[in-house]
């Protein structure tokens, strides 16, 4: 304010300018950022799938990838080995590069039986057992308690570059290995399986629809006996592992197990490996030999015990239906239950030349073996 010459009194107008304080620049929250909900980056440490993905994954029955593995079989057909590389790494068993390990479990570029890999993972001191018929609970218990788990799954029909596990050809079968790492259920009480897929990613499946690629494994249009079948692998001195339950599919395996020691025999008898490559030859001659005759039992008794279990269904239903439909009941039950009880006798028989065939061929390849060693 100023008096002027003239006895009026001028007031000059002062601009205030808005003053941020201290004070009120504390009660503005700080900006966040929202984490990025891409399928790329989503890590299955979480409890819970993102509900936008969860929907994708259940309509499609496609995987989720959450990272790239790292290494992958490419074009060949080496997923059994690198499965099993990356299940010894779990244990600090990998010592070699999986090409190697791939090499020298798989000579000739055969697919991967279920003996190889456990032969591979026991060569290195580790427990490894064999299972059939596993369940979601199975999954979720040895995950938990740090064994390493290799399933066995049907991925026929689906796209190997890009690793999308989208349904195909149902006539198409291609017997594939992959090495689960979690299974869980989340707060919806869904239930999901993480795992590391060979072809390149890890993925994480609706349990549903990784059902459906680890059931009911078939050759050539054939069930083979192997249903949600997979490997256990763990440290020489934990816990023993339990007990197999694949003698049901022991005459299949034969073939397949022995044919493969064959041919590592053989191969190791063009390196000068002369001891083992007998022991691998004779043994693996013998249960591929024991084994065929066993799987000409035990093969059709699949179809037979199958068969069986469906008029049994539809004797059941027919019963439900009543009235003149119970005669027709009566008759497919009693068809049913002498199609499953032959079925199951059969196939017992099978598996237990499939077994003999195991025993004969384990003491011909220890004797063969102390020989060896006694004059080497």
């Amino acid at each position: 304010m100023r008096i002027n010459g003239r006895g009026g009194v001028a007031v000059r107008a002062v601009a205030m300018e808005s003053v941020e304080t201290v004070a009120a620049r504390g009660r503005v929250p700080a900006p966040r950022r929202s984490p990025p909900n891409r399928v790329d980056v989503f890590e299955a440490t979480t409890r819970d799938v993102p509900t936008a993905k969860a929907g994708t994954v259940q309509q499609q029955r496609q995987a989720l990838v959450t990272s790239d593995l790292g290494v992958k079989q490419g074009t060949t057909n080496a997923c059994g080995p690198l499965a099993l590389w990356l299940a010894l790494g779990q244990f600090g068993r990998a010592t070699q590069d999986w090409q190697q390990l791939d090499a020298e479990l798989r000579p000739w570029s055969l697919g991967t039986s279920p003996g190889v890999l456990l032969d591979g993972a026991r060569e290195r001191g580790l427990q490894a057992q064999l299972y059939n018929h596993g369940t979601f609970d199975d999954l979720e218990r040895e995950t938990r308690l740090g064994r390493g788990v290799l399933v066995m799954v049907d991925v026929g029909g689906y796209d190997r570059p890009n690793g999308d596990m989208l349904p195909g050809d149902p006539n198409d079968f291609e017997t594939h290995w992959m090495r689960v790492t979690r299974a869980w259920r989340d707060s919806l009480g869904r239930r999901w399986v993480e795992y590391e897929n060979p072809w390149g990613t890890r993925e994480v499946l609706r349990y549903e629809a990784f059902e459906r690629l680890w059931s009911n494994q078939r050759l050539g249009g054939l069930p083979t006996g192997y249903d949600r079948a997979y490997v256990l692998i763990d440290r020489p001195k934990a816990r023993p592992l339990p007990t197999t339950t694949a003698d049901d599919v022991l005459a299949v395996r034969s073939v397949t197990d022995g044919a493969q020691t064959f041919v590592r025999g053989v191969d190791g008898l063009l390196r000068g490996k002369v001891v083992d490559g007998v022991g691998r030859v004779v043994g693996g001659g013998i249960t591929a030999l024991f084994g065929a005759a066993g799987a000409a039992l035990a093969l059709p008794s699949e179809w037979l015990k199958r068969a069986g279990g469906a008029l049994l269904d539809l004797s059941n239903e027919a019963f439900q239906a009543g009235g003149a439909a119970v005669v027709g009941a009566v008759v497919a039950g009693a068809a049913g239950l002498v199609a499953t009880g032959v079925g199951t006798i059969v196939n017992s028989v099978g598996n237990a030349i499939g077994f003999v065939g195991q025993a004969v061929s384990a003491m011909v390849q220890g004797a063969l073996g102390a020989l060896g060693r006694l004059f080497t």
